[in-house]
């Protein structure tokens, strides 16, 4: 029996939820890209879970799966009135995101905003880093 791999992995720090997803999600069937949303968005509705921090140092590529979650989870973050942040982007990631203006676009409620490494972008959120 092998050892089913995780969609995505989770850490709390503090009152940031931090995701790191793990690829190719063409690896993952349909169902468990949408349970592991699920349990991210659940995550993200606890109390004391107010960022979201999506760290792709174990993804290189993503799909129109992925953005649609990232849409959701961008949303939930900002109506719990906290910050939507990326980091460890690769260029071909960073390059589609601007296409369809996901990044640092404040006049919707999904943007994201990308720092280039996991310590800038707590630092962002407000979180000590040493």
């Amino acid at each position: 029996m092998s050892q089913e791999k995780q969609v995505f992995e989770f850490e709390q720090i503090g009152d940031i939820l931090v995701l790191v997803p793990h690829g190719p999600f063409l690896e993952f069937r349909d169902n468990d890209i949408r349970n592991a949303y699920n349990e991210a968005y659940r995550r993200l509705s606890e109390p004391g879970a107010k960022h979201l921090m999506v760290d792709f140092s174990g993804l290189d590529y993503f799909g129109s799966t992925f953005v649609g979650i990232l849409i959701r989870l961008a949303k939930k973050a900002r109506g719990n009135k906290g910050e939507a942040v990326l980091c460890h982007l690769s260029d071909n990631m960073m390059d589609l995101l601007r296409t369809l203006m996901l990044l640092e676009n404040p006049k919707t409620d999904f943007y994201w905003t990308p720092y280039p490494t996991r310590k800038d972008a707590l630092k962002a959120l407000g979180h000590s880093v040493e």
